[in-house]
């Protein structure tokens, strides 16, 4: 059968009249023909941008549910638009792809949730949790998830908005810190190249635990837990600043230009370097609204001592 019968049977989902006999030789054609991630990247290139993710998103939970017990393990890669593209259409009307990458999945292989350089991606767990996941972020949960336990682990930066559940607590996993609710919205960047963990919390209350450090937050809190001195420092912020790269913004609170380019670096998936030992030290406290890497670039211009230039590939920045 070609790709035109799969298609109507995909709309046919999406109508809510497709027979389980159907949804079998959906589950068959994801197994058997690898060259529907590109074709199903395309498809919703072209799709009208209102279709409704959720529909989308059970399509391959169920999709996983037939394929599961004959594959080892899983990975789930998203692939969204490239962040430049979120500057041309309206936040609320992007959607974003999904696609199996890897078909081998262990009883205790856990599934996992990819956003790569220059893209972000949304999911929602098994429990109705909403998660934004940053770039060059990964998130990832096993099996059992929900069980006992609600646990993911996450490497990179993600935002929650938690399901209540006072049963099962919802666990977010960063090395040896976990965070820990019943239901909440807060943020969690945890890059590795980063020396500190930072958790905002929005609503709700959240538990932070670390060796024998623990810290229970409120609205308004932010905490840093050092990586290497596993100690936590508190402050009162205006949380919602820390959710504005959901929205396609990036906000910064005395940052220094060195971490500034990295944070630019993933969002654009472009090469930054310094030509000055001096420019790195250099901080910055403001919101750049979306619009590209130039444009990132010439807003902190007006208030740190550098111009740029490009060197093929790789941005150079220069002290003035």
């Amino acid at each position: 059968m070609d790709k035109i019968y799969y298609k109507e049977l995909i709309e046919k989902y999406f109508e809510g009249n497709i027979t389980d006999a159907e949804i079998k030789e959906l589950s068959d054609w994801i197994k058997n023909d690898r060259r529907l991630q590109s074709w199903w990247e395309e498809e919703f290139s072209k799709s009208d941008a209102d279709i409704n993710p959720i529909l989308r998103d059970k399509l391959f939970a169920r999709i996983k549910e037939e394929t599961q017990g004959e594959e080892k393990r899983k990975v789930i890669r998203m692939n969204p638009w490239k962040w430049a593209a979120a500057i041309l259409l309206p936040i609320c009307v992007a959607f974003f792809t999904y696609y199996l990458i890897d078909s081998s999945q262990t009883a205790g292989a856990p599934f996992i949730v990819k956003a790569d350089k220059g893209d972000k991606a949304t999911i929602e767990l098994p429990d109705g949790t909403n998660v934004v996941l940053n770039s060059a972020s990964q998130l990832s949960y096993l099996n059992n998830f929900g069980e006992k336990v609600r646990r993911v682990q996450l490497n990179g930066e993600a935002y929650f908005k938690v399901a209540h559940d006072e049963k099962r607590a919802f666990i977010v996993q960063v090395g040896d810190l976990e965070v820990k609710v019943l239901g909440t919205s807060f943020n969690v960047s945890a890059y590795e190249d980063a020396k500190d963990v930072t958790v905002v919390l929005l609503e709700g209350k959240v538990g932070v635990y670390a060796q024998e450090t623990s810290h229970i937050m409120k609205p308004g809190d932010k905490i840093e837990y050092n990586k290497t001195t596993h100690k936590i420092t508190t402050a009162q912020v205006h949380p919602d600043d820390y959710i504005e790269w959901t929205k396609g913004n990036i906000y910064f609170e005395k940052e220094s230009l060195e971490n500034i380019m990295k944070t630019l670096s993933r969002i654009y998936d472009v090469e930054i370097r310094f030509d000055s030992s001096k420019l790195p030290k250099e901080y910055f406290t403001g919101t750049i609204p979306g619009g590209g890497i130039q444009n990132a670039l010439n807003i902190l211009m007006l208030t740190s001592p550098f111009y740029y230039e490009m060197d093929g590939s790789v941005i150079v920045l220069k002290e003035k």
